[in-house]
């Protein structure tokens, strides 16, 4: 425990003094900030351009300048946060462990004693409070200049943004697991960002989507006067789950050199169980 706290309070520091932390947080304050004034003066772009160009002259598109409403400005924020914020979250965190097996440092202090798992947890705590803070960030600031741009509102927000949120936490603890299973940036980034698509592919199986953790990435239809709240139970669950599964292969993986061997076993164990539940309840 004692190794995991300050080794936490390491990765918090080298996150602030190489700007990590700093970069986080101004990308997703600009993605917060452009996700309202985009729904806002979209429409104003459009009918702009239609005005100056005389090939539009006549035609009826009245159908893109329509007036925006809050709804509007949510969808801006999870194309913004919810998709690029994602994968700048996996680009930035692919190198939680490379970097520092690069540079020798992580060696060092593994040789004089330094526990592998107080390495792996304090590594993916850091992440997941800088997920946190840049997360809360661009939501707030979301929030508060749709609140200033627009009249309306829109129900269920914190219930949405939680399940966005969870679903990024999910992403990196699949991160983690896939560095401590690498020790690569690059394949780091490869294995995750496939894992991504597998779980994208697979959910066009109707029985499977309300399950799957990247359902997770679009609960916008919470957003909507109406929404079954518990229509996204399962997914929430499941993604819960399989991030502290996540978590301890990772730290498996990285405590012993033949535990790939190991970690596929479990990870298969933990498919087929998905797998059968999804099966009887459908």
């Amino acid at each position: 425990m004692k190794n995991y706290v300050i080794f936490l309070k390491k990765e918090l520091l080298e996150s602030a003094k190489t700007f990590k932390l700093l970069v986080m947080l101004a990308v997703f304050l600009v993605f917060g900030m452009m996700s309202p004034l985009t729904a806002k003066f979209t429409p104003e772009i459009i009918k702009w351009a239609m005005e100056m160009d005389p090939a539009m002259a006549g035609m009826d598109l009245s159908a893109l300048t329509t007036e925006p409403a809050a709804f509007d400005s949510w969808i801006q924020f999870y194309s913004n946060t919810g998709l690029m914020g994602l994968i700048a979250l996996v680009v930035v965190f692919s190198g939680m462990i490379s970097s520092e097996l690069s540079r020798g440092t992580l060696t060092i202090m593994l040789s004089k004693g330094l526990s592998r798992t107080a390495v792996i947890l304090s590594k993916l705590t850091c992440a997941v409070l800088i997920w946190t803070a840049s997360f809360n960030i661009s939501a707030l600031t979301a929030w508060g200049y749709t609140a200033y741009l627009f009249d309306d509102n829109v129900p269920n927000l914190f219930y949405a943004m939680f399940c966005l949120w969870l679903f990024g936490t999910f992403l990196l603890a699949l991160t983690a697991l896939a560095a401590a299973l690498t020790k690569k940036s690059y394949a780091c980034m490869l294995s995750t960002g496939a894992a991504v698509i597998v779980l994208n592919i697979i959910n066009i199986i109707p029985a499977v989507v309300k399950y799957n953790p990247v359902s997770l990435s679009g609960s916008l239809s919470l957003l909507t006067y109406g929404a079954d709240l518990s229509q996204f139970y399962p997914a929430l669950t499941i993604a819960g789950i399989c991030a502290a599964v996540f978590a301890l292969l990772a730290v498996i993986a990285f405590n012993k050199k033949r535990a790939l061997k190991q970690t596929l076993l479990i990870i298969g164990a933990a498919i087929i169980c998905i797998a059968l539940t999804i099966f009887l309840n459908s």
